[in-house]
């Protein structure tokens, strides 16, 4: 009978370390087969012809090199659970500020662009060879986005689906005003120069006004994040000051129940803040 329900426990125990190896074996493959695909789409977003194993090769050996430091120095498991935790969030954070950060730069460009194509325009060039002219005459993110806007209309996509196209990869609001005016021109017709030159001046406006209001609340974004990351900063030092003194905290119901009020309360702080001093224009 004991040999039975020990034979009974170790194949319990079997199949559950199976599940447990299983399962984490699955979402490892989901995670890095995801992240290749984020990773190789926001690369050719960014005109960065390299290979994405490469890249990810060099996070993934990073990642394990940090990971093996923390364990030969001993570290509390709730540290190096933070840590691990933060790593595999870092691809996605650094990817989405790539991004804001290259959205920004077009935005920039782009009075100046518009300008430059209705200038053309107003000298007797069509559309097309106004923006052939500004790409050739100008660099940065820009000039790479209308440059491929021009190769895909030449290679035989309409003007109207290479506009979308643009849209799609940069997404914000003013490049959506020139693609709407241009499409709009192209359907009913008009002076598409003047309505360039007006657009070009309304979205500097728009950038200076945003830039004197980032300006302004920037102490407040700046507030808002040393009131979030504090709390957790002092946690982990005093893990690794005290990791005696803090274990109660992660070992009974009372101290989990008391670290998830604390998250809660941080978060709805922290969005609150960031929803006060973020002001749309």
């Amino acid at each position: 009978m004991n040999v039975l329900v020990l034979g009974m426990l170790f194949i319990s125990a079997s199949m559950l370390v199976w599940l447990v190896v299983n399962t984490g074996i699955n979402a490892t493959e989901r995670y890095v087969q995801r992240l290749y695909s984020l990773t190789e789409t926001q690369l050719q977003k960014f005109f960065v012809f390299t290979d994405v194993r490469r890249v990810l090769g060099g996070y993934f050996g990073a990642f394990f090199i940090v990971v093996a430091v923390m364990l030969f120095l001993k570290l509390s498991p709730v540290v190096i659970a933070f840590c691990v935790l933060f790593l595999l969030m870092t691809p996605r954070w650094t990817i989405a500020r790539l991004a804001a950060r290259r959205s920004r730069e077009i935005n920039r460009q782009l009075p100046d662009a518009l300008q430059q194509i209705a200038g053309a325009m107003q000298a007797g060039s069509t559309l097309i060879s106004a923006m052939q002219i500004m790409v050739e005459e100008r660099n940065g993110a820009i000039a790479q986005e209308f440059s491929l806007l021009l190769r895909e209309q030449r290679l035989g996509t309409g003007l109207e689906e290479a506009l979308d196209n643009l849209g799609e990869r940069v997404q914000t609001e003013e490049m959506d005003l020139v693609i709407s005016a241009v499409m709009i021109s192209q359907d009913v017709g008009g002076n598409l120069s003047e309505v360039l030159q007006r657009l070009s001046v309304t979205i500097r406006r728009k950038l200076e006004m945003e830039g004197k209001v980032k300006a302004l609340s920037a102490q407040g974004v700046l507030q808002g994040r040393v009131v979030t990351a504090l709390p957790f900063a002092i946690l982990v030092i005093l893990l690794m000051i005290e990791p005696e003194a803090m274990e109660p905290i992660f070992t009974g119901v009372l101290g989990w129940v008391f670290l998830l009020v604390i998250v809660v309360l941080l978060l709805i702080g922290g969005l609150t803040i960031r929803k006060i001093v973020r002001i749309d224009i």
